[in-house]
C-alpha cells in the first residue's frame, strides 16, 4: 500500500503548484520529509532553495516575495525549527508581503505527550499569521472530499497570500514512516489542474464573473443557486434582480432561491421567476440532476439535502461561487472558480451586448415543474392532515407584503425552504444561518424587527429554540418591537427523527428527543403576548390572520407530532413521485 504520506503530500503541493507558486525554500529534517519530495517533483516549474538555517530561509524568501511580486514559501520540520521563522514573519505581516509558511508537526497522539522534539504549533505566531490551518492527518484511504480538501487548502492559501498580501500558516502533521515505499514509485502523476481559480475584483458595476461565461460554460447545462444571504436589504435585492434577469438570459439557466435568499419572494414581478419547489421535486426524481454540468452559486452552501447530496457527488464540471466579501464556503470543496461581488453595486449593464446561448427550453423545463410541484403541495396541503411545513405554507401565504419573516433553525428553516413556496408579494426572510445555532434566535428576530419598525413582523420557531432564548421576550415590550411568534411544540427536538439514531431507545428519547412538557402560555402571559392554541388548519389560519400586522404581540402555539408530521411529508412526497413521474 502506497504511503498516505506521499500521496498527502503530493495532492497539496501539487495544486500549489498549479494555483502559481514558484518559489520555494526547504530547511532540514525528518518530518517533512513527503512535502520535500512532493516538491522535488515540480523541478521543472519551481526555483527550489535549499537553506541551511530556518531563520534565514524565511527571511531569503520574504526577499523572493518583496521583488517578485508573489508568494514564495518556505518549509520546515518540526519543534522549534518553526519558531525560528517568526522574525521573518513578523517582518512580512507589518509589510503585507505574501508568504506561504509550511511547517511540519507531530500526529495528534504525540502532541503534549512530553515526546521529544513536539512543541505546540498550533497558531504559534499568533495574529502575525493572518491565516492558520491545523491541516487533517493523511489517511490511508481518504475520501474523494478530503483529497478535494487538500487541493482547495492550498489553491486557498496561494490566493489569499497573494491578493491580501497575507501570511499564511499551514500546519501539517505526518506519521511515521515519512519516507515513500516501495509501492508510491510511480502511484501518482503530477496534476497541475488548478482546483480553484480566484477570479480579481471588477471594476466599478463590473462583478467579473461575465468573464468566465465563455463557450465552454455557456454550451452545458447549468443553474444559479441562490442561498441564504444572497441579499440581505431591500437596497441589495433592487440592485442583484435586474443584474440576475440579465444572467439568467445570458446563460439560459434557471433561477432556483432558498426562501432566505431573499430572493424567492420578490413581489412577482419583473424579469426574475425563481424556482422554489426544487427541494421536492429533485428529491422526488422528476429531473435528473446528473444532466447539470455548471453551477453559479450565490451566498451560503445549499441548505437543501438533495443539493447538498448532488454537491458532494462532484458531478459539476464547472462551479463557480460569488463570494459576498472573499469568504470560503464550500463544505463538498468544489469550487472551481470563486468571484468576489458586492451585491449593492452589481449593474444589469454589465450584460449589455451579450445575447441569449439558448432556446429557453432549460428553463422552461425547469418552470414547470416548479408550477406542477407548487400545485399538487397545495392540493395535499388542503386535502391532508394538518402539519407543520402545511402551517408554514400559510405562513407565507398570509403574510402582508413588506413582512419580514425570521426563520429559526433545526426544522423551522428547512419547513421553509420546502413549503414556504414563490409567492407574487415582497417578502424578506431571515435566519441565523452562520453557525445555524438555535441560541439567540428570539433576540435576533427582535432585532430585525426594530430596524424595520412599523413593518409586520413574523418569528417562526420551534419549542426547544424558543426556550433557548426565553430571555429576549423582554424585548417585545421593553424595546417596543410588535411580533407574530409561530411556535412548533412538537415537545423535544423534531429534527432528530430524521436522522438513524431514531431506531435507538430509550437512549433516543432520554438524550435526543428530550422531551419536557413545558407550557408556554405561560411564557406569553410572563412577558405580555397574548397566547393562542391553533391546532388545525381554520383555527391557525384566522389567528395568524388577526394577529400579523395588527401591531400587537401574538404567540401562536402549534402543538404538533414529530414522528406524524414525517410521515405526512413522507405522503407529499410519495404523492409527488407519482404525479410528477421520474426524471422527466
Amino acid at each position: 500500500m502506497p504511503n498516505p504520506n506521499t500521496r498527502y503530500a503530493n495532492t497539496f503541493v501539487d495544486a500549489l503548484v498549479a494555483a502559481g507558486l514558484r518559489r520555494v525554500c526547504i530547511t532540514p529534517g525528518s518530518r517533512h520529509t513527503a512535502l520535500v519530495l512532493a516538491f522535488t517533483r515540480h523541478g521543472d516549474a519551481i526555483n527550489i532553495r535549499s537553506h541551511l538555517d530556518e531563520r534565514s530561509a524565511a527571511f531569503f524568501a520574504l526577499g523572493q516575495a518583496l521583488a517578485s511580486g508573489e508568494p514564495a514559501a518556505v518549509v520546515c520540520t518540526s519543534g522549534s525549527a518553526a519558531a525560528n521563522f517568526f522574525p521573518a514573519i513578523i517582518e512580512a505581516r507589518q509589510s503585507r508581503i505574501p508568504l506561504l509558511v509550511l511547517t511540519a508537526d507531530r500526529p495528534h497522539e504525540l502532541r503534549a505527550s512530553g515526546a521529544n522534539q513536539t512543541i505546540d504549533q498550533v497558531k504559534i505566531f499568533g495574529e502575525y499569521a493572518d491565516s492558520f490551518v491545523d491541516a487533517p492527518l493523511p489517511e490511508a484511504d481518504p475520501l474523494p472530499v478530503a483529497l478535494r480538501h487538500l487541493r482547495t487548502l492550498a489553491a486557498r492559501a496561494f490566493a489569499t497570500a497573494r491578493d491580501k498580501g497575507a501570511v499564511v500558516h499551514i500546519n501539517l502533521p505526518f506519521r511515521k514512516p515519512f519516507e515513500p515505499g516501495p509501492d508510491d514509485a510511480g502511484a501518482m502523476a503530477i496534476d497541475r489542474r488548478p482546483a480553484t481559480a480566484f477570479a480579481r475584483r471588477g471594476g466599478a458595476g463590473v462583478s467579473g464573473l461575465g468573464a468566465l461565461l465563455k463557450d465552454e460554460v455557456l454550451g452545458r447545462k447549468g443553474i444559479i443557486y441562490l442561498g441564504h444571504g444572497s441579499c440581505r436589504t431591500e437596497r441589495e435585492r433592487e440592485a442583484m434582480l435586474p443584474w440576475l434577469a440579465g444572467l439568467a438570459r445570458v446563460t439560459g439557466f434557471p433561477l432556483l432561491a432558498e426562501a432566505s435568499s431573499n430572493l424567492r419572494f420578490t413581489g412577482g414581478g419583473g424579469d426574475v421567476v425563481p424556482i422554489s419547489a426544487y427541494e421536492s421535486f429533485l428529491a422526488a426524481n422528476a429531473l435528473d440532476v446528473s444532466q447539470i454540468k455548471v453551477l453559479i452559486r450565490f451566498g451560503t452552501p445549499p441548505l437543501s439535502k438533495v443539493m447538498g447530496d448532488f454537491l458532494a457527488d462532484d458531478q459539476l464540471r464547472y462551479h463557480i461561487y460569488c463570494s459576498r466579501a472573499g469568504e470560503w464556503a464550500d463544505d463538498s470543496h468544489s469550487v472551481t472558480h470563486q468571484v468576489v461581488l458586492d451585491p449593492a453595486a452589481l449593474s444589469a449593464a454589465e450584460w449589455e451586448g451579450m445575447g441569449s446561448r439558448t432556446d429557453g427550453g432549460w428553463q422552461r423545463r425547469w418552470s414547470r415543474l416548479d408550477e406542477r410541484t407548487r400545485a399538487i403541495i397545495a392540493d395535499e396541503i388542503e386535502a391532508g392532515a394538518y402539519f407543520d411545513g402545511a402551517a408554514v405554507f400559510d405562513i407565507v401565504d398570509l403574510m402582508p407584503p413588506d413582512s419580514a419573516l425570521f426563520a429559526g433553525n433545526s426544522l423551522p428553516v428547512r419547513h421553509l425552504d420546502q413549503f414556504g413556496l414563490r409567492h407574487n408579494k415582497s417578502l424578506l426572510a431571515y435566519a441565523n444561518r452562520g453557525a445555524s445555532g438555535i441560541d439567540g434566535n428570539v433576540s435576533t428576530a427582535l432585532g430585525i424587527g426594530a430596524a424595520r419598525a412599523g413593518k409586520p413582523l413574523v418569528a417562526l420557531l420551534g419549542d426547544i429554540t424558543l426556550y433557548h432564548d426565553m430571555n429576549g421576550l423582554l424585548a417585545v415590550k421593553r424595546c417596543g418591537v410588535p411580533v407574530t411568534i409561530v411556535l412548533l411544540n412538537n415537545d423535544g427536538g423534531g429534527i432528530f427523527h430524521r436522522l438513524p439514531v431514531r431506531e435507538f431507545e430509550p437512549q433516543f428519547s432520554d438524550y435526543f428527543i428530550t422531551a419536557h412538557g413545558l407550557d408556554f402560555s405561560r411564557t406569553a402571559q410572563l412577558f405580555g403576548l397574548e397566547y393562542v392554541r391553533a391546532d388545525d388548519r381554520d383555527s391557525f389560519r384566522r389567528a395568524f390572520s388577526e394577529s400579523v400586522g395588527s401591531g400587537e404581540s401574538t404567540l401562536i402555539e402549534l402543538r404538533t407530532d414529530a414522528r406524524a408530521d414525517l410521515r405526512r411529508r413522507a405522503e407529499i412526497m410519495a404523492a409527488l413521485q407519482t404525479r410528477l413521474g421520474s426524471k422527466r
